[in-house]
């Protein structure tokens, strides 16, 4: 499991060629990795039987000056269509271009709030329009993430 999340971590962010994140722990599909100064926890998307043209995964950046979600989607998303985040009831506009998605500061639902949520809910799906306005949905359990994003912020914080 280790060894897929890190695969992970390595595609989906922009890493020196030589450098590779820190593993630091995983906890119910959530891993924890460290990266020089930055942290974040990541996650595949739970599997589907729906066509896929990528591996989709969230990765949370736990950065105190600037925390982030981005998701690669199992999709291209087409050109100018919104990109809706569900976590338990609530509902956030993600900025998508391509097969990426991340969060977005506003004052009513930016990044800090996001997170926020994650921690609270069991599961989040991201909604979007694909190149052929096909819509598609990844859906994730969040069952792991809070105790991810922790040892996250905690190793960060040595």
């Amino acid at each position: 499991m280790i060894r897929r999340l890190a695969l992970l971590a390595l595609m989906g962010l922009a890493v020196p060629a030589m450098a590779a994140p820190r593993a630091i722990s995983v906890h119910a599909g959530w891993g924890a990795f460290q990266d020089g100064k930055r942290c974040y926890a990541i996650a595949e998307a739970e599997p589907s039987t729906a066509a896929r043209e990528l591996n989709p995964f969230a990765s949370v950046s736990l950065s105190p000056d600037a925390p982030a979600l981005q998701l690669r989607l199992s999709r291209v998303v087409r050109t100018g269509s919104a990109v809706t985040l569900q976590i338990g009831n609530r509902r956030f506009r993600l900025s998508g271009e391509g097969a990426t998605a991340t969060s977005r500061d506003t004052e009513r639902g930016g990044s800090k709030a996001i997170i926020a949520a994650l921690r609270e809910a069991d599961s989040m799906t991201v909604f979007a329009r694909d190149q052929r306005s096909r819509y598609f949905r990844d859906i994730y359990n969040l069952t792991g993430a809070p105790t991810a994003m922790d040892a996250a912020i905690v190793a960060c914080a040595r």
